[in-house]
């Protein structure tokens, strides 16, 4: 495997990998003096649940990362030597003129660019919170717009308005309950929705700007941490 191979998250989502350097095959010993015939066989393995930025702490987020980078740079170093090439030059008529040996630059171990890192964070954290937020409401196309007009209409009943209230009476049919049963249903579950909503949005902006300042690709994923429950 090479260090290119061993990714920290899939994508950039939400899910870290745990590299570890494991052994992967025991030594082979001789069964009389107990000497080392052949050594253990060592390698990169992800042998634990992987780290949901969501739920870990800054410090978990950061020791993993850590761990990661370490294992790739075990695997860089254990890599066979890179066979030379032969290098042919030539003069400015064609000629031959030499040969050398060049041996090449072992592979690096990628970063991912912090431009990239941090556009897929910002994806990954409003995506969390519209998850977040259908937990308590329905997010489908236009029922945003049917809850604000439902709201509007229990304002308004509530205020004493005559109507008509076309959304809050479907409900009442829908439900068997009164108009005003379900206009007093309606204005509650709102003022709940709205501290909670409010909640979140400070929760995903706190996270946005923090993914903004972030400098290292370690401070990008700790970002997420602010939507923590």
């Amino acid at each position: 495997m090479q260090p290119d191979q061993m990714p920290d998250s899939y994508k950039g989502g939400r899910l870290l990998y745990r590299w570890r350097w494991v052994q992967i095959v025991p030594a082979v010993l001789d069964p009389l003096t107990g000497d080392e015939l052949m050594p253990a066989v060592y390698g990169p393995r992800c042998p634990d649940a992987p780290l949901d930025v969501f739920d870990a702490t800054p410090e978990e987020i950061e020791t993993t990362l850590l761990a990661n980078a370490e294992v790739r740079a075990l695997v860089a170093a254990a890599l066979p030597p890179p066979k030379p090439i032969v290098v042919t030059e030539f003069d400015t008529e064609g000629n031959l003129i030499g040969e050398r040996e060049v041996i090449p630059e072992p592979p690096g171990i990628p970063a991912v660019p912090l431009a990239d890192l941090k556009a897929a964070a910002v994806d990954l954290i409003n995506r969390r919170v519209g998850e977040l937020r259908a937990d308590h409401i329905t997010v489908t196309t236009g029922q945003s717009a049917t809850y604000l007009v439902k709201q509007d209409e229990a304002a308004r009943h509530a205020a004493g308005d005559a109507g008509p209230f076309p959304y809050l009476e479907a409900e009442a049919d829908a439900t068997g309950l009164t108009l005003g049963a379900v206009a007093a249903l309606v204005g509650a579950t709102a003022t709940a929705w709205t501290a909670v909503n409010a909640a979140l949005e400070g929760k995903r902006r706190a996270a946005v700007e923090a993914v903004k300042a972030a400098e290292t690709a370690v401070q990008v994923y700790q970002a997420c941490t602010h939507l923590r429950a």
